[in-house]
């Protein structure tokens, strides 16, 4: 088996140990090498059709993502191609990422930074707990699951959305139908979204799914950009139709310096940064080497995509 591993993103020396014990393996770090490979360990950017033509081998692609938006799965599938994704490298930090935002909001950190900025000691009132609060998190995968394992940290009733109904440790509740959707941002005092993108997904939340939401919620996105229809989320801001939006994913990336979100007091933008975590690398490694290990022994892939 001839293995791609992609210099460009990831850290060779994490594997070196690895490579050894494989060493019946060919494992190969630059793409000029890399054609003739049975496997590709890389990123969503580097898997498109025009570039897959030229591996007539290729059996397997792992990313080093959470996210797969972009890919042609339907080409993939034609070709016998299996597809996996890094299920867990990312679920500690953006979880972690979620209650920063949300406190940020709470606890008035932007009005308490801009009297410290002036030297100014000045009492401010905060409005919000997440104690008792209701936490509707749409997406109920890994990062789901590790927002809602915290969020009982602080006595919250945490409740879900997801394709299929299924018991899921730490949700109180999971909704799936778009009329369940619709119950979730009803109920909810914070929204978190940590869904994938897909045709599906793409402006889920759109006018009618903000104008069900409290006027008092918070939404944070820690997914992609494009799940939210931004200029109706813009439009809900600035009327104050919710209480605001933390947002570590935006349409488009970077977002241009003339958006109107920059300039909106109850808008937290964050620069795709919630996945960052000195610990991320090795996480990558862990998570490629594991999913390695179990196809190789033809053992049940948990971050199958297809």
């Amino acid at each position: 088996m001839k293995v791609f591993l992609d210099k460009r993103y990831v850290k060779i020396e994490l594997y070196e140990t690895f490579i050894q014990k494989y060493n019946e393996h060919t494992f190969v770090f630059d793409i000029k090498d890399s054609f003739d490979c049975q496997i590709i360990i890389s990123v969503p950017s580097y898997i498109t059709k025009k570039v897959l033509e030229k591996y007539p081998n290729l059996e397997w692609i792992e990313l080093i993502t959470a996210g797969y938006d972009g890919i042609d799965l339907a080409y993939l599938k034609q070709r016998n191609i299996s597809l996996t994704y890094a299920k867990d490298v990312f679920s500690i930090q953006i979880a972690e990422d979620v209650f920063s935002k949300i406190l940020y909001f709470n606890r008035n950190l932007k009005k308490h930074m801009k009297s410290s900025e002036k030297h100014v000691w000045k009492f401010q009132k905060s409005d919000h707990e997440l104690y008792g609060s209701t936490v509707g998190i749409i997406g109920a995968g890994s990062i789901g699951q590790h927002v809602a394992e915290r969020m009982k940290a602080f006595k919250t009733k945490v409740i879900g959305y997801k394709r299929h109904l299924e018991y899921i440790p730490f949700f109180d509740k999971i909704y799936t139908t778009k009329e369940g959707l619709y119950e979730l941002l009803k109920e909810s005092d914070y929204i978190i979204i940590s869904i994938p993108l897909t045709k599906d997904t793409r402006y889920l939340i759109d006018a009618k799914a903000l104008s069900i939401m409290k006027k008092d919620a918070l939404l944070i996105n820690v997914a992609r950009g494009e799940i939210i229809d931004q200029i109706a989320l813009t439009k809900a801001l600035k009327n104050d139709q919710i209480r605001g939006a933390g947002l570590d994913v935006v349409t488009p990336e970077p977002l241009p310096k003339d958006d109107p979100l920059w300039d909106l007091e109850n808008c937290l933008i964050t620069p795709h940064n919630a996945s960052s975590s000195p610990n991320v690398n090795r996480r990558i490694a862990d998570e490629i080497i594991d999913t390695f290990i179990k196809y190789l022994e033809k053992k049940q892939l948990d971050n199958r995509i297809i």
